[in-house]
């Protein structure tokens, strides 16, 4: 019943924003050797982008996995500006390799549901990955849940996004940013007891929950 509960906190705006595609890719990287993996992404990534942003985050409670890389951005305008040669590419990755054990359970994602966020403030994330049966049933009493707690939810921001390939066997992935941990579990804690979450519970349709776990934002380069 717990965790029944808890898939229903998938927080992000009323509104979609364009259709955003985002790449993740989950890393087993070595122990002692993340600081390298944070240097070579800033190294490569941290240029001007056509769209979207890249982004490097820790994962925690995601069995192999302990950071993961996310391109997200226009797929009809995406990439660098000064795109990279495949020279560059296989350099920079054949660097990368070496830091990390395996690849696991990576995705291609849909961006339907977008909040903005203080993202200097909020750089930890809590995802869920799930079963939804009835997509527009969900997101149209989402629409309406997202707009009952907005006092709520203040300046954090989440996501609902399709999962088009990949993942753990889920429809839908979605994630609801803040401060820390502890901000997050608080945050759920005082959405739970609102009416509109009750109210969301019993219109959304039948929803599974598939996995959660929790990233940290290393660094995210969006300079456009």
């Amino acid at each position: 019943m717990k965790n029944s509960i808890l898939i229903t906190i998938l927080f992000c705006s009323l509104f979609s924003v364009a259709q955003t595609s985002i790449r993740v890719i989950n890393l087993d990287v070595k122990m002692g050797e993340a600081p390298d993996v944070a240097r070579l992404f800033a190294e490569y990534h941290d240029v001007e982008r056509k769209s979207g942003a890249a982004v490097l985050q820790s994962v925690n409670y995601l069995k192999g996995a302990t950071h993961r890389i996310l391109f997200a951005g226009d797929p009809a305008n995406w990439g660098e500006k000064v795109e990279k040669t495949e020279a560059e590419w296989e350099a920079y990755t054949g660097k990368l390799r070496r830091h990390f054990n395996g690849v696991h359970r990576s995705m291609v994602l849909t961006n339907l549901r977008w909040r903005d966020n203080n993202r200097e403030k909020n750089k930890a994330s809590k995802h869920w990955e799930v079963i939804v049966a009835n997509p527009e049933q969900f997101l149209a009493a989402y629409d309406k849940f997202i707009k009952a707690i907005e006092d709520v939810m203040g300046d954090r921001g989440a996501t609902v996004t399709s999962i088009d390939m990949g993942g753990m066997g889920g429809t839908h992935s979605t994630s609801l940013k803040g401060r820390d941990l502890n901000d997050l579990v608080l945050l759920e804690r005082a959405i739970q007891k609102t009416k509109a979450f009750q109210d969301f519970i019993k219109e959304r349709g039948e929803v599974k929950l598939v996995q959660s776990y929790f990233t940290n934002n290393i660094h995210l380069f969006n300079r456009h």
